[in-house]
C-alpha cells in the first residue's frame, strides 16, 4: 500500500493498493465534542474508494468545501469550491496528469 500525503490536502489523505485510491479523513474531536475529562484519539475515516488518482482528488475538493458548516451565500460556496478545485489543479499541472 502508498501513502500519498500533502499539505494542499489537509486533513485528507489518500492510500492507493493494487485495486484502488481511498480518500481517508484525519479527523481530531473537537474538546466540546468530548465528555468532561475524557481525552479525544485521532482516528481516520476511509470516505470512499476510487478507480484513478482525478477522481479521489475530485472527492477531497468537494470534501474540503464540505468542511466548512455554513456559507452566507451561494457566491461564497462557489468561490471556495473554485479555489479548492484551483489548488488541485495546481498539483495536477506539476505532474502533466
Amino acid at each position: 500500500m502508498t501513502i500519498i500525503k500533502d499539505p494542499a490536502l489537509e486533513p485528507f489523505h489518500i492510500s492507493r493498493d493494487q485495486h484502488c485510491y481511498t480518500v481517508v479523513e484525519t479527523i481530531t474531536p473537537e474538546a466540546k465534542n468530548l465528555e468532561k475529562g475524557s481525552e479525544g484519539k485521532v482516528y481516520e475515516k476511509p470516505l470512499g474508494h476510487f478507480g484513478n488518482l482525478e477522481a479521489a482528488l475530485k472527492k477531497i475538493v468537494k470534501a474540503k468545501v464540505e468542511l466548512k458548516e455554513e456559507y452566507n451565500s451561494i457566491l461564497e460556496y462557489i468561490r471556495e469550491y473554485n479555489q479548492q478545485k484551483e489548488t488541485i489543479n495546481k498539483l495536477f499541472n506539476q505532474v502533466n496528469l
